[in-house]
Formats: C-alpha cells, structure tokens, sequence
C-alpha cells in the first residue's frame, strides 16, 4: 500500500463565478493536474477530493461545491472543509493516520491561499510534503498599496516561502519520479491474514427527545446510548449549528414536509450525529457528524450502525403510513416515537 496519498484541493466550480476568475492560465493547470492525477492513479495513490465550503457559490446550496468539468476520477476519500488548510476539523488527518499515510502532494486551487497553507500546517503536523506549482491555479492580486502581483509573481512567492521549510517543490514529472523512487525503496511485506469475528449483538437504549425546530423545519431527536458512555448528553448541542447550515432555507415546499429526525448517538468510542428528512416525495437525505477528542466534524469514514438503523426503519415506517397517504398528516408522523427501554 502506498504511504502518499495526493489532496486535490478545491477544484470545484464555485470558483468560476467569482469575479477575479480568469480562463488565461486555466489551459496549462487542467493540463498539469490531469497529468499528475493519471500519474498517481497509475501508481496506486490515493486520491483525495477537498472541497471548501462557505457562503455564496462555495455553499452547499449552490449546487457548485462540485469537482470541475473536466475532472473525471473517483476520489478515495471526499472531504469538506471550512477554513483555508484540508486538515484542521475536517478528519482528514485522521483518515491519513490510519492508512499510514505520512507523505502528501498538493495540488490545486488557489497557490497562495488554500493549497500553501495546507502544506504549512501538513509539515508542522509531520507529514512529509510534495507540493506541485505547476498543478495549482491562481490569479492576479493586487496590494493595499496599488502594486498588482501577476500570477506568476504569487507563484513565485509560494515556492520561496515553502523551499526547505514546508515542502519539496517540484513539477508533475518530479512528483510522479518520486512517487517512483519512493516504491522501489518501499520494504515488500506480507500483511497478516485477518478473520472477522463479530462481538454478540446487545440492544441499546433509545429515548425518544424534544423536538429541534429551525425555521419551518421540525427534526423529531433520538437519544441511543451505548452502555458504558461517559459522553454527556449535551455535547450534542454544539452541533446543531451544524446541520441548521446543512439543511436547505426553506423547509416546507411542494417536495418536502419540512420534517425528519436527529439520531444522538453516544456510542463505544466516539459520538455520533445521524440527521436524515425527507425530501422528493418519498427520499432520505442523511448527514453524519462524529467527535474526535471532543469536536464535532463531518464523517468520513464513519457511518450509522445497527442501532442507528433500528430507528431508521421505525421512522420509515411512519413516514409511510402518515406521509405517503392521500392525506399526509405531519402532526400525526411528529406524534410518533420508537422507545426501547432495557431496564
């Protein structure tokens, strides 16, 4: 397995409707990174998608926080984050960790901004970092003073500032010689077999919660509790600003009942988020956020259980036989609860 992985940060459509956005340099840059993309893929490296998120067209309204048109490979891992560099609060670090991934390369959108910054915060964390110039994209500046910085300029200025402090700064050909370089003088190991062994199923307490209402939308809440838990119960809070940004404005249109449920999942190692509503008639849209050492983040690899799903099938059932009725009644879907009590 390869211990590189490369983070293609923020190619993503929203930067087309930006008014600095210039089609000059964007030729050679697809060019680059399409290149340093199949070179990677060829090799076995995973590739990660990172995709900033915040207002206007980097929303997730928007319908623009998508990769570029001209992109076409399948991501290992997609993550989305909300300040400059991918790694702080958006769990890629720990996606890296547990693949033994020590070695990054960085390409994308914009030079100075995300893409250096990432390197920056990668070498202090202790990963080994490649960044490629020729595979980013950015645009002219101009400074408080009046002076313009050309893109070239910016460029320029990166490679000075990251050179033999941050990263190794090279071409496409450079990385994918490394990359090289780097498998021949891998150790060549056998990993253990490995049987699976599942642990006996246990139930778990679930308890039914007050309802979370924002705007017209109304989320019935679920406490499920793993037995020896010592999360509190209020960590939860924290995190409804989370989906409040998640959910669409509007709640109730010819689509949707503006309702759906929030599962508060205190489990073995870690505290999960399950949000789901319904939309498009009859669709389950559904966001996971977990905690790692305390703080709330978007799952990666992480996803709803068996318990979970207990109530998943409970809130199904309901939406069917309230909802999905000539006369939908949401009051009597909200009235509704699943409870399992094991004392």
């Amino acid at each position: 397995m390869s211990h590189s992985a490369l983070l293609i940060i923020d190619v993503q459509r929203s930067f087309e409707q930006k008014d600095f956005w210039q089609e000059q340099d964007f030729p050679a840059f697809k060019q680059a990174i399409s290149r340093l993309i199949d070179g990677c893929q060829h090799r076995n490296v995973p590739l990660v998608d990172v995709f900033h998120v915040s207002q206007g067209p980097f929303s997730l309204d928007s319908g623009l926080v998508v990769p570029m048109s001209f992109l076409s490979h399948q991501p290992q891992a997609r993550i989305y984050k909300h300040v400059h560099n991918a790694l702080t609060e958006s769990g890629l670090e720990l996606w890296l960790r547990e693949r033994q991934i020590d070695h990054l390369i960085i390409c994308g959108m914009r030079t100075e901004q995300c893409c250096e910054t990432t390197a920056r915060v990668a070498s202090d964390l202790g990963f080994k970092v490649t960044f490629v110039t020729e595979a980013t994209l950015t645009f002219p500046m101009q400074h408080p003073q009046g002076a313009t910085l050309s893109a070239a300029d910016i460029k320029l200025r990166t490679e000075l500032v990251l050179t033999d402090r941050f990263a190794c700064i090279t071409d496409v050909a450079g990385a994918l010689t490394e990359l090289d370089q780097l498998a021949e003088n891998q150790p060549k190991t056998t990993p253990p077999a490995e049987h699976w062994q599942a642990k006996p199923y246990l139930p778990r307490k679930i308890t039914p919660l007050a309802t979370w209402k924002f705007a017209d939308w109304q989320l019935k809440r679920y406490g499920i509790e793993f037995a020896g838990t010592t999360s509190a119960v209020y960590i939860f809070e924290r995190a409804y600003s989370r989906v409040a940004s998640w959910l669409p404005p509007q709640g109730i249109t010819a689509d949707r009942p503006g309702v759906g449920w929030m599962l508060e999942h205190r489990g073995k190692t870690m505290d999960y988020l399950v949000v789901g509503w319904w939309d498009n008639e009859n669709e389950l849209r559904i966001k996971i956020w977990v905690t790692e050492q305390g703080q709330w983040r978007e799952a990666i690899t992480e996803s709803f259980c068996v318990w979970d799903m207990q109530v998943m099938a409970f809130e199904r059932d309901a939406f069917v036989n309230t909802l999905l009725q000539p006369t939908p009644d949401i009051a009597a879907y909200m009235q509704q609860h699943l409870t399992l009590n094991l004392e």
